[in-house]
């Protein structure tokens, strides 16, 4: 049986989490963030970075990478990412928001 066709009792969907990647980036606090992968019902892929950088007014802008395939979707959030970084006017440790580390 395939993991898509299983009985949700319920629920409203399911993921699989293929992979997740740690990526070294010098502009980061830490000099690393983590992506998650998911394969989604559909059969296109979700990535997820476990950072992002806050807008002018402080508020979190998650972003997040999609693709056909997991590399797709890996290339388009690291793609995502570099460009949230390059486009801040300043990076210090509070221009940042982290995710959970439990969810990573």
């Amino acid at each position: 049986m395939d993991w898509r066709a299983i009985s949700l009792h319920g629920a409203t969907g399911i993921s699989r989490v293929t992979n997740v990647y740690e990526v070294q980036d010098l502009r980061v606090p830490g000099t690393r963030y983590r992506i998650k992968v998911l394969e989604r019902v559909q059969g296109d892929f979700l990535a997820l970075p476990n950072m992002c950088v806050k807008n002018s007014g402080g508020e979190p802008e998650w972003i997040s990478g999609l693709g056909r395939t997991e590399v797709d979707a890996l290339q388009d959030a690291v793609s995502r990412t570099s460009e949230m970084l390059v486009s801040a006017a300043r990076l210090a440790t509070d221009d940042f928001e982290w995710s959970d580390p439990r969810d990573f």
